[in-house]
């Protein structure tokens, strides 16, 4: 039996521009999802996922296909057949898993799940994969969720830290210390693919704005890497409050995630939503737990971790 994890992750700048080929700055956090992978002796599977609601799952092969049907457990399903094709393998497989992090609230819980399962399944039979065929299958993965991932999700919590991530490319940055920060949930679900089928739907009807939207979201990315390096987190934190309200410009942001962050403003003066938008969370730089929380909002334990899968 092999048992592996991997974190969740947030964005620190440049929501949506990385599906069009501009850098975006994201960290892992200390948030993990675990799979404990057993190799079996006969050609079924059987999952065990209880913070899904589903437990002592059987099917064989036979039913992969019909089976990435179901949004419950699609993604597994996809894992295991993915993962086997790439290692040339057809053996069953149980799997347990469980996670830490709050599902469809922009802390890339598929992809950690999607990586975990790579790494469990390759290593249970016998295959030492590098971190960036884990990073690729996973994000190969993430699009029977995700339809159009740009890759940042899987390639973050792969690596971990803080990262520069770019079409397929990432860069571990060299950071003394990892700033604080404070997660804010809003506790609301929303589809990733929505948002990013509006935002494209946005891109077609403005082309002209939307390039120079995706300009000064790159010109961020330069300047907050910069800040990072060389420990700046007051011109980071100024960074970040201008990428919400660029993010809130092309309507990804909401009422909800525009309360959390000012009124974590009152105490930190950075805030911004992180991931998708709409719904799920923000990030604040430093601690303003007690103003999210009086403010409606969850606060999320978590900070900025250096382990990958």
């Amino acid at each position: 039996m092999v048992i592996t994890s991997a974190p969740a992750k947030i964005i620190l700048l440049g929501e949506h521009a990385a599906v069009y080929g501009i850098p975006v700055l994201s960290a892992s956090v200390d948030l993990r999802t675990y799979a404990n992978v057993e190799i079996r002796k006969d050609k079924k599977f059987i999952i065990n996922a209880e913070d899904i609601g589903i437990k002592n799952f059987e099917f064989d092969f036979s039913d992969l296909e019909k089976l990435k049907r179901n949004i419950k457990i699609s993604l597994i399903v996809d894992a295991i057949e993915k993962t086997e094709n790439y290692l040339s393998e057809k053996k069953g497989l149980t799997l347990d898993i469980n996670s830490e992090i709050p599902v469809a609230s922009g802390l890339g819980s598929s992809a950690s799940l999607a990586s975990a399962l790579v790494l469990g399944i390759s290593r249970e039979l016998g295959h030492d994969l590098s971190l960036n065929e884990i990073a690729n299958i996973a994000w190969n993965i993430e699009h029977i969720v995700h339809k159009k991932s740009s890759g940042v999700d899987p390639f973050t919590v792969t690596y971990g830290g803080v990262v520069r991530y770019k079409k397929g490319k990432i860069k571990k940055l060299k950071i003394k210390e990892y700033p604080v920060i404070t997660l804010g949930n809003t506790k609301i679900a929303v589809n990733t693919g929505e948002v990013v089928k509006d935002v494209m739907s946005l891109k077609k009807r403005l082309p002209n704005i939307f390039s120079e939207w995706l300009k000064c979201v790159s010109l961020l990315i330069e300047e907050g890497q910069k800040c990072l390096e060389i420990g700046d987190l007051k011109r980071f934190g100024e960074l970040m409050n201008i990428n919400h309200g660029l993010l809130s410009a092309i309507g990804v942001s909401s009422s909800e995630l525009d309360n959390l962050v000012w009124v974590a403003r009152k105490k930190t003066s950075y805030a911004k939503l992180s991931g998708k938008g709409r719904g799920g969370i923000i990030i604040a730089l430093g601690d303003a737990e007690n103003e999210i929380k009086s403010s409606g909002g969850d606060v999320i334990k978590s900070k900025i971790c250096d382990e990958g899968v």
